[in-house]
């Protein structure tokens, strides 16, 4: 979903990556109209592409493309397929920026080159294997620099997530362009505020306790009845700003308050960007159970900017790692070869950009396929049924909750391979990844029935039996899976011995 401030939706990426077909596909659902810039230009040019680069050469190709792209992007309400060279203009690069939401089809160059191979002969950059490969990773840091957002092309329907997340740096300086003429009440985690500053004005302010002290109903309260004094009218909008916590309260504010106002969620940690901050669950705790009370309301929009991470403190950065583990086990693929070969610590700005972008795209298509959990989005539980359990029997003080969530990921492997056929090899690998970067594998002296008991208060029970989400293989999840008491006794244990 495309709201209001841009013109137009473009897509870019490699030969391959399916920006014709996915182009249709988001044009039909959106109701808009669809322009493929390869067809432009041969209409413009009066031949195929092929004929103009072999009678007018490369140079006058890429100035028609320019051109006639141009032409294509002051185009409102329109869904545009770019051609695979276009960003090399930076002119087009420009004027891309100036209203166009972009996003970026990532396809790997082997499965590029499978689905072109065929056709090779009609594409004059696409001769031979080597040479496809080698214009693929001279134009890969183009399209991740031009991008808001990025979908995983090597899907065979990357246009069904629609949920998108606008990540990129300075992804902040858009928020004026989101909110445009409505009043918006900024519902921010008071540490965050100290560090980035407001990224709007004029606008109220509900300032947030840190962390998940936040997710209480009497912080609710107050940040309704702050609205309330602001006059907050169904047609403006929340703006939730913070980490993990932070938006789930700001969202579940915003669903609640006049029976739901629009809100935009702009997460500004490491697991707010990559799982939390996406996909509409919003909620509040209870003494017995972590996030017991909520609604799902999706945000608008999704605005990270993962230039931001750089302030985290490092715990901070290692509490959202644990969410990118999960991701990537889930993922598999690209993303969990990425995962594997982390160096301990933040990387580079490229890699952190392109890392925050992967996790989101995965959670975005789950989101979009299953929006309420009523089925394949459960997988997204991995590693939670004992860690949320584990947080809550220690009052929510010994662990923050991508810790938990890393103990928690152990016994899920453990009983994956013990149920589903996961290779056992996998829970020693993430148990040593997760050691690396400063994460604990266990919750010593952490009673074992009070996180039993924990698990039965889980809001996916039913009849007090928690559905545990597993793995047969990496990037092979499966959801919903009850287990005998004596496995379930047998794994927490484990992970409270270490």
């Amino acid at each position: 979903m495309i709201p209001g401030p841009y013109r137009n939706l473009a897509l870019i990426g490699f030969m391959g990556s399916g920006k014709t077909s996915t182009g249709r596909r988001l044009a039909g659902r959106l109701g808009w109209d669809f322009c493929d810039a390869d067809d432009e230009i041969v209409r413009a040019a009066g031949k195929p592409i092929g004929r103009v680069f072999a009678e007018d050469g490369e140079d006058a190709f890429r100035a028609l493309e320019e051109r006639v792209v141009g032409e294509l992007l002051v185009r409102t309400n329109a869904v545009l397929a770019l051609g695979g060279g276009a960003v090399a203009s930076p002119l087009t690069r420009g004027r891309l920026r100036d209203g166009s939401y972009t996003v970026l089809l990532d396809v790997s160059p082997q499965v590029a080159w499978r689905r072109v191979e065929a056709e090779a002969g009609d594409r004059p950059l696409a001769a031979e294997a080597r040479d496809f490969q080698t214009l693929y990773h001279e134009r890969r840091a183009l399209y991740h620099a031009t991008a808001d957002a990025l979908v995983d092309a090597d899907e065979d329907s990357p246009g069904d997530a629609l949920l998108v997340p606008l990540a990129r740096t300075a992804a902040l300086a858009e928020l004026p362009r989101l909110v445009g003429a409505r009043r918006a009440a900024l519902v921010a985690d008071r540490a965050v505020l100290r560090v980035v500053g407001p990224p709007v004005e004029p606008f109220v302010t509900v300032r947030l306790p840190a962390g998940e002290p936040a997710k209480t109903i009497a912080v609710a309260r107050q940040a309704w009845t702050r609205l309330a004094e602001f006059g907050l009218e169904r047609g403006d909008v929340v703006v939730g700003l913070g980490g993990g916590a932070g938006t789930d309260v700001a969202g579940f504010v915003a669903a609640a308050y006049h029976r739901g106002v629009p809100w935009i969620s702009v997460p500004t940690t490491l697991v707010g960007m990559v799982d939390a901050g996406i996909g509409g669950k919003t909620g509040l705790d209870l003494p017995q159970a972590k996030n017991a009370v909520g609604a799902f309301h999706q945000p608008e929009w999704v605005v990270a900017d993962p230039s931001v991470l750089e302030t985290l403190p490092v715990r901070e950065w290692a509490n959202g790692f644990a969410e990118v583990v999960k991701t990537g086990l889930l993922a598999g693929g690209r993303l969990w070869e990425m995962v594997r070969a982390w160096e301990p610590g933040r990387g580079s700005a490229d890699e952190r950009l392109e890392l925050v972008r992967r996790c989101a795209a995965y959670k975005a298509r789950i989101v979009a396929a299953d929006p309420h959990e009523e089925g394949l989005r459960a997988v997204l539980n991995l590693g939670h049924s004992v860690g949320h359990a584990i947080e809550a029997a220690t009052g929510y003080q010994a662990f923050s909750h991508g810790e938990a969530v890393a103990i928690g990921l152990l016994p899920a492997l453990w009983l994956s391979a013990r149920t589903q056929g996961l290779d056992p090899a996998v829970e020693d690998e993430v148990r040593g990844l997760l050691a690396r970067h400063g994460l604990p594998t266990s919750a010593r002296n952490v009673a074992a029935e009070a996180v039993l008991e924990a698990m039965t208060r889980d809001k996916k029970a039913r009849h007090g039996r928690v559905r545990f989400s597993l793995l047969a293989g990496v990037g092979d999840p499966v959801w919903g899976v009850e287990l005998p008491d004596r496995l379930v006794r047998q794994a927490v244990g484990q992970a409270l011995e270490g």
